[in-house]
């Protein structure tokens, strides 16, 4: 265990929190995890945990949209931006990822005609630092919305046949997003009825790509 040092992670969550994901996270890092629901109970955990002790933030899917104009959302984006300031590694999962995508400068908007979409789906990620060598696996998604430009100063990481942007990097930070649900579990699997097809794979492939930002934090 790191004394002092410790991983955001900021759940939106405005209906059912991801207690679940949260806890498998807590099992896997070899350091102090705290959790936030900003959207619930406020924000003022977030400015209370934020500090030169953080290792890295990440900010889990939510059924709200970027593009609706919740206080909540601007403390959140107060502490993306300050970490990016400061090269705090930042995550972003599906809600999580159109947010760095919307703040950074670049659009989000509805994917298909506001109809929202769950299932899995097979994501190609081209090659990386972070991941390395290209790869491909199922993931898990439900969302209606989606980054259609990306931000300056950040390359498109992965896509798909359903999704262009699935995935996205920064040039010059370590900044990243994905789409899909990395983080999800059989909770998640529950909540949005999604049965058993490729589910097994989509949690192999999700928590290996999630696991390993977790363990790069230093």
């Amino acid at each position: 265990m790191i004394n002092n040092k410790s991983l955001m992670v900021i759940d939106p969550a405005v209906v059912t929190p991801s207690i679940e994901s949260f806890n498998r996270i807590s099992k896997v890092a070899p350091f102090n995890v705290t959790y936030h629901l900003p959207a619930l109970y406020g924000a003022s955990s977030l400015h209370k945990e934020y500090n030169g002790n953080t290792l890295g933030i990440i900010v889990l899917g939510s059924a709200t949209s970027v593009n609706d104009k919740n206080q909540w959302q601007d403390e959140i984006v107060k502490i993306l931006l300050d970490g990016a300031n400061n090269n705090v590694p930042i995550l972003g999962l599906c809600y999580g990822h159109q947010l760095l995508g919307k703040i950074f400068g670049g659009k989000v908007e509805p994917l298909w005609d506001s109809e929202i979409k769950r299932g899995n789906r097979l994501v190609d990620l081209k090659n990386s630092l972070m991941w390395g060598k290209p790869q491909s696996g199922l993931l898990l998604y439900s969302h209606q919305d989606g980054i259609t430009q990306i931000p300056p100063n950040f390359n498109i990481l992965g896509s798909s046949k359903m999704v262009s942007i699935e995935a996205i990097e920064a040039n010059d930070k370590p900044i990243w997003g994905f789409q899909t649900h990395l983080e999800a579990t059989e909770s998640f699997v529950k909540e949005h009825n999604l049965g058993n097809d490729g589910i097994k794979e989509s949690f192999k492939f999700g928590h290996k790509l999630l696991d390993k930002f977790i363990f790069s934090l230093k």
